[in-house]
């Protein structure tokens, strides 16, 4: 009876489906398979999954030394039943040896960096679908490599030598669309003489599953040591600074580091101009941070500050910045300035019903905080907002959310050659795929038109 379905309606009705289930769907028969095992239904499948506006789920990553595993990674539905109903990760490699320090995600994959728990020391590289649970490989790292010091207290996902040579190693991980490749870059500093030289750049792609040196294309600025990353419009994106030495915390100095993932040069894009004055305005007195995001989908500015410095990691203001239309600096705006009474530890983003992730100072516990029909950029005082408490805990530094997305990349071996299960670009259920881009199931699992393409 399967056989009777032509292999674009079939495709059509894989494409609807959850990634595990439609990789379960090739055990039915053997038509079945050469559709699903089909490079190019793979290459469909992600890219239609990727390109969905309508994903409604949010994976959520953090570390909670209170559990018996430290590091927790569950996927939530964005919707009334955030904290209620939601689905823990149970990741598929042995926790006995190693520690995984996240690195990010993209695209439906998750890259981590793998350490032996003896020495600390980083060993390989670990990317992991979380779509189809089993599916993960490990990749040795390149020399030279640092002792991992305390890498959850950080913000960024850089390794810092505790002993031997002073370097620091930079990670961030990417999804290139051109050439619908996976990759990580590692940039390596020598810390000698209290000033930052870069010693290596290279880049990972998992195509190949090799490394390659890009030193020669090495930026001029440096990547600010607490900086947390941001994968927008195919780059990879951190704060950076000007000047060698440690004048990192000079306002004047920052810049938007950018590494463009296809090309595989870096970049920079000046922070916004009403923004800078606002930081250089700030007294000597006061703390302020300057850190880096995504908020619907756009680059993002997200800049804290407070006037206490009781405690290092709360702050009690904060204005986001958002990026209209990626690499216009006309486009910049404020999307909303706050003040939190209790405190903050970070901003995680904001959710489809407008509401805002929020870390709370206060025992660090995930919060949905109502920003209500007011103006977001009059809002003052949110502690007196309606905030609803998620009952999640972990170290306010270590929480990551990002879009979850269904897919189908698997790493494996073709006669001993490293290979992606997505490396076509060709497109075979052109009419399948034009149908399905064209609809969307809405919550009551009807479809409607896409009225707005």
């Amino acid at each position: 009876m399967s056989d009777c379905l032509p292999a674009d309606v079939l495709a059509d009705i894989f494409f609807r489906l959850p990634a595990k289930t439609v990789l379960d769907c090739r055990c039915v028969c053997k038509f079945w398979r050469s559709v699903i095992s089909n490079s190019s239904f793979l290459c469909d499948y992600n890219r239609l999954s990727f390109n969905n506006k309508y994903n409604t789920r949010l994976i959520l990553s953090r570390y909670d030394d209170t559990r018996k595993r430290e590091e927790i990674m569950t996927l939530h539905d964005d919707d009334e039943s955030f904290a209620e109903h939601f689905e823990e990760f149970e990741f598929p490699f042995d926790h006995g040896l190693s520690n995984y320090l996240l690195i990010g995600f993209s695209c439906g994959l998750v890259c981590f960096l793998e350490s032996s728990k003896a020495e600390n020391l980083p060993e390989s590289i670990l990317i992991w679908n979380p779509s189809v649970g089993y599916s993960f490989k490990t990749f040795p790292i390149e020399p030279p490599v640092s002792k991992i010091y305390r890498p959850y207290s950080a913000n960024g996902p850089y390794v810092r030598s505790s002993e031997g040579k002073p370097i620091v190693s930079c990670f961030a991980f990417g999804f290139d669309p051109r050439s619908f490749d996976y990759k990580v870059v590692r940039i390596v500093y020598d810390c000698l003489d209290s000033k930052r030289v870069i010693e290596i750049v290279d880049v990972f792609a998992l195509s190949t599953g090799e490394w390659h040196n890009i030193t020669a294309s090495a930026p001029p600025y440096v990547i600010k040591e607490s900086s947390a990353t941001a994968y927008v419009n195919g780059a990879i994106h951190w704060i950076g600074y000007y000047d060698a030495s440690h004048v990192e915390r000079l306002v004047s100095r920052l810049i938007i580091a950018v590494f463009d993932l296809h090309d595989e040069v870096f970049k920079e894009i000046k922070l916004p101009s009403e923004m800078m004055k606002e930081a250089i305005g700030i007294g000597h007195d006061d703390r302020q941070k300057i850190s880096i995001g995504v908020v619907r989908n756009s680059l993002a500015l997200l800049h804290y500050h407070s006037n206490s410095r009781n405690d290092m990691s709360i702050f009690y203001g904060c204005t986001v910045w958002v990026m209209n239309e990626y690499g216009a600096m006309e486009s910049w705006a404020r999307l909303f300035n706050i003040h939190f009474v209790a405190g903050v530890g970070k901003i995680l983003g904001i959710r489809r019903n407008g509401d805002i992730l929020v870390v709370a100072a206060q025992n660090w516990e995930l919060c949905s905080v109502n920003l209500g029909s007011r103006p977001a950029e009059n809002l003052n005082f949110i502690g007196h907002r309606p905030t609803k408490n998620l009952n999640i805990h972990g170290a306010h530094s270590s929480f990551y959310t990002e879009t979850f997305m269904e897919c189908l990349v698997i790493y494996k071996k073709v006669n001993g050659v490293p290979t992606m299960s997505t490396n076509s670009a060709a497109t075979t259920s052109t009419q399948a795929l034009w149908r399905w881009d064209k609809r969307r199931v809405t919550g009551k699992g009807k479809e409607e038109e896409d009225k707005a393409r």
